[in-house]
């Protein structure tokens, strides 16, 4: 599978970190927006307009809010119910996996990103696996 045009949307509120993705996922095709600070309603109105094939959901926020409640407001509206959400964080994996598993996530990856490896993942999750 190749990920040339595949619409990425990205949810992390770290500049460095969302340079870091989007430089990869470009380089391997795709199209991306993002969200910087992952509050639920503004995310929405992005994601109806930018309309990903998968969405990338850091899970810590320097707010509040956190990526389970971004995925569960993203979840809540029909056109997104069925689109893979992927969590990508530096938090403790072997806590975190579960969690994100118990929630319906498509799958985890770990900050620090392996370069090579990343954009294969994300074409496991476009493919219907769990990663």
């Amino acid at each position: 599978m190749s990920l040339d045009g595949i619409r990425v949307f990205y949810i992390e509120d770290d500049l460095k970190n969302r340079t870091i993705v989007q430089t990869i996922l470009e380089a391997s095709g795709c199209v991306l927006d993002y969200e910087q600070w992952g509050f639920p309603e503004i995310t929405l109105r992005k994601l109806i307009r930018f309309r990903p094939q998968i969405i990338l959901l850091d899970l810590m926020f320097a707010h509040q809010t956190t990526g389970y409640d971004v995925f569960k407001a993203i979840r809540r509206h029909p056109q997104f119910q069925h689109i893979p959400i992927i969590a990508v964080s530096a938090a403790d994996a072997s806590i975190e996996i579960p969690k994100t598993r118990a929630h319906g996530f498509n799958g985890f990856i770990s900050k620090p990103l392996d370069i090579r490896l990343f954009p294969k993942q994300i074409e496991k999750v476009l493919e219907g696996e769990t990663i």
